[in-house]
């Protein structure tokens, strides 16, 4: 496992990142600005950087600049992260002192393995999926996204990967795919079902036919928000599990979901193989208390 600081003003790009890193085995930090990322380089000792060229107010040359002229790190990676695509560009960074680029947007496919060139010595992840799934077979087995007739949907569900008849059964809801794929990645081997949908209305068609113990459910989705999906579950499903698993920094409505009973619980995204499948496994044992049906 790698200690791995990322520095970057977008929050939707850290929170992808780290979500990477974390399936991986590596442990992520994060940086939104460059005098912070400085400080969090001198404090944490990071086994390597990912930089926003691009920063507001301390560019990325300047954060590199700090950064090799301080001897206790001036032997870490420091990677240019940026979307420059003009001409000269990657030679630029690298005649800056930047010891790699990788262009945005980044590949989540590609990503870490990028990242994991540049460690001193690559270290095997803890509990990481053997390979990341491509956003494109993310949209087929082991994640199933729903039809749009019955019939066809129920052909779908029986995709998901069954560990064995009668297995009890995950539902993951989240609209981005590619993260679906790691999800499911990171459950391989479990004893239970896992069926995915990428919205919370496929997710109420999934619960319509399907008997469900546990639910993980994103909460910044378009049209139905996570706390929507989780008000109708526990309205017409009230014995489900109803879980939380967002990167978003406001957490006031989902706060409000589990102080209201809507959801049962909240999981901060990045979260590695080993803890999602700890937290899952909580999940399945509260279902069983609460009992079927």
């Amino acid at each position: 496992m790698a200690r791995i600081l990322i520095i970057e003003d977008n929050p939707a790009n850290i929170e992808l990142m780290s979500f990477l890193l974390s399936a991986y085995g590596h442990a992520p930090l994060s940086a939104a600005d460059g005098p912070r990322g400085v400080a969090a380089a001198r404090s944490e000792r990071p086994d390597l950087i990912a930089c926003d060229v691009n920063l507001p107010g301390m560019d990325g040359f300047a954060v590199l600049a700090e950064l090799k002229g301080d001897p206790a790190l001036a032997g870490v990676p420091i990677l240019a992260v940026t979307a420059l695509a003009m001409t000269g560009d990657r030679e630029k960074v690298l005649a800056a002192g930047f010891d790699g680029y990788i262009s945005k947007p980044i590949e989540p496919e590609s990503f870490v393995a990028e990242l994991e060139a540049f460690l001193t010595s690559t270290p095997a992840p803890a509990s990481a999926p053997a390979a990341p799934a491509a956003p494109a077979a993310a949209a087929t087995a082991p994640v199933t996204a729903m039809a749009a007739n019955d019939a066809t949907a129920n052909d779908a569900m029986a995709t998901a990967v069954t560990p064995a008849t009668g297995a009890r059964t995950l539902l993951l809801v989240d609209d981005d795919r590619f993260m679906l794929g790691v999800l499911n990645d990171m459950l391989i081997g479990q004893p239970y079902r896992v069926l995915s949908a990428c919205s919370g209305e496929e997710a109420l068609q999934v619960l319509s036919h399907e008997p469900v113990e546990v639910i993980l459910c994103d909460q910044a989705m378009p049209g139905m928000r996570g706390t929507e999906v989780l008000a109708e579950a526990a309205a017409r499903y009230p014995k489900t599990v109803r879980l939380m698993l967002s990167g978003q920094p406001d957490l006031t409505d989902i706060e409000a979901a589990i102080k209201s009973g809507v959801a049962d619980g909240h999981y901060i995204k990045p979260l590695g193989a080993r803890a999602l499948r700890e937290q899952l496994d909580e999940a399945f044992r509260l279902q069983s208390a609460r009992g079927t049906g």
